[in-house]
Order: structure tokens, then sequence, then C-alpha cells
């Protein structure tokens, strides 16, 4: 009896020591669910904290721009609503009379044909008024600082046999009635070879102080017959 009670306890022994750490796994493994779980909720809980953060953050920003843009729209009423200028007329009388003064001119040359000796060269105005025809001047309203140019090409429409050097020469007048002569602002000296595909442009440009009444134009004392196209202009800096 007692021989077969010993295998029979041991038995026993080694079934619940077999038990006992199956219940561990089981509690091991749930503990480890319910982390999971908790992580995860917190996990979601930040998400939605971020996004109400986010949220929060663009309702501010939209709010303080809508109030900026109201604020600037109802100062500039009300600069509109105290200026006098504004109310009598609509816009302002001394800015008219400014701009309309505001010299911004180019012309086109107009050639001549048969031409022989020095001339003042005719043009055609492409935008500006301030042009005088009699006079073939540029009329400056107002005394400031102007930037003139005149920019002439040049090209011999016929070959010459001995391939000689056409002279050029070019002056920028200044006259006003008040002193009543000519005065010349800038001149260029120049030339052409008359041979194939020969062609040149002379360019003058400068700031000038100029006085109201002033009339600008370009004499050519030699080789008119070498251009093809020029441009004048001037305009207020």
């Amino acid at each position: 009896m007692t021989g077969h009670s010993l295998p029979a306890k041991a038995a026993c022994r080694d079934s619940m020591i077999n038990m006992g750490t199956d219940e561990s796994v089981l509690i091991l493994i749930k503990h480890c669910q319910d982390m999971k779980q908790q992580e995860t909720r917190l996990r979601l809980i930040t998400f939605l904290l971020l996004l109400s953060c986010m949220a929060l953050v663009l309702f501010m920003t939209s709010a303080n721009l809508w109030q900026h843009k109201n604020t600037g729209s109802r100062q500039q009423e009300n600069a509109v609503e105290q200026s006098p200028a504004f109310s009598r007329q609509g816009c302002p009388a001394e800015n008219l009379s400014t701009d309309s003064k505001r010299l911004q001119i180019h012309l086109r040359s107009v050639p001549e044909p048969g031409v022989s000796g020095a001339l003042y060269m005719i043009w055609d105005a492409e935008f500006g008024q301030l042009y005088n025809q009699e006079k073939r001047a540029i009329v400056i309203p107002v005394k400031g600082f102007y930037f003139v140019y005149v920019r002439i090409a040049l090209n011999c429409l016929v070959e010459s046999d001995d391939k000689h050097f056409n002279k050029f020469f070019v002056e920028l007048q200044q006259w006003n009635k008040g002193y009543d002569r000519n005065v010349t602002l800038m001149d260029a000296l120049d030339g052409i070879v008359c041979k194939p595909q020969s062609s040149k442009t002379v360019f003058l440009g400068r700031l000038f102080d100029l006085s109201e009444g002033d009339h600008l134009r370009v004499l050519i004392m030699e080789g008119y017959e070498l251009i093809t196209k020029s441009s004048f202009g001037a305009y207020l800096t």
C-alpha cells in the first residue's frame, strides 16, 4: 500500500504545480492586455487634445485677421469722410494738376526726303502731348530733373563703291524764350562705312535740371541720309 501511494502523491504535486503555472501565465497575459488597452486610450485622448489645440489656434488666428480687416476698413472710411478735398470734388485737385504736368513723352522720327545740310528732326508722338510741332521740340512743363534720350539707327541705304567713311553728327539743343538762344546739351560725332550689312546705333542720354518752358530738339548737322529710324523722349524723375 505504501509503495503504491508514493507515486500517486508525486503525480498530484506535479499536477498542482502545472495548474499554478498556467494560472500565472493567464494573469500575466490579462495584465498585458489591460496595459495595452490603457495605452490605446491614452493615445486616443492625446490625439483628441492635439486636435482641440489646433482648432483653437485656427479659430484665434481667423478671429484676429477678421478683426484687423474690419479695423482697416473703418480707418479708410474715416479718412475718406474726413478729407475735405475728396468730399467736395471726389479726388484731390492738387494731385490732378501735378499728374497732368508730369512729363512722359516718347517720339518717333518722321522722314524727310531729299534733305541736304543741317536740319531739326520732325517727330510724331507715340505717347505724351507736350510736343511743339512748329518748333519740332519737346516742351518742359515744370522745373525738375528730367532724363532725356535720343536713339538713332544708321545704315547705308545705297552701297558706295569706294567704301569711304560717312560722317554723322547730332546735337541735342535747348531753347527758352527767357534767354532766346540755343544751348547744346549733348552731341555725338560718329559715322559708318558703306559696305554690305553695315549698320550702327547712336545713343545719347543724360539727366538734366530743366526749367519750365524749355524746348528740347534734335539737330542733325551732318549725315541725315544715313538715318533709318530714330526715337526721342524725356520723362520727369
